[in-house]
């Protein structure tokens, strides 16, 4: 596959997600892994955002289903899991548009992946100026099962 630009990276990734981003540069942030360029974290202050908004949403989702707790629990152990995430950043073909360390040789972890789609998550939430529904409409969209 030749070598694509920033923006093509980025646009082909808005197509994935079915997200138009405002700000652009919060998506290229959230595809950068640690150490791939000069912010060292990479991706991972905004995985952490999006880790807490996806769970925000999936304990909404099973509050408004009246499950109960042990099931919103479940739930939240097994759909926001690492292992969960990398698959579903693997399915939709995301490994290809991450901007790497050099050292990782052009091989995708699965943490890495997981780490992203909590990246892509929290930097939809960013853009959409906090706006919980982008991140319901994202999570449906990515197919992370919501009910319980």
């Amino acid at each position: 596959m030749p070598m694509l630009t920033t923006a093509e990276r980025i646009h082909a990734v808005e197509l994935i997600i079915n997200y138009e981003f405002h700000d652009k540069a919060l998506l290229r942030e959230a595809l950068e892994a640690a150490g791939a360029a000069l912010a060292r974290e990479g991706n991972k202050r905004k995985a952490l955002i999006g880790d807490a908004a996806l769970r925000l949403v999936l304990y909404e989702l099973g509050y408004e289903d009246e499950a109960s707790t042990r099931d919103m629990t479940n739930a939240q152990n097994t759909r926001a899991t690492n292992e969960n995430l990398a698959q579903i950043g693997f399915s939709l073909g995301l490994n290809v548009y991450l901007h790497l360390n050099p050292a990782a040789q052009g091989v995708v972890p699965g943490r890495l992946m997981a780490t992203t789609i909590e990246a892509i998550i929290g930097a939809v939430y960013l853009d959409s100026n906090r706006d919980l529904m982008a991140i319901r409409r994202l999570i449906l969209h990515l197919r992370i099962p919501p009910t319980l």
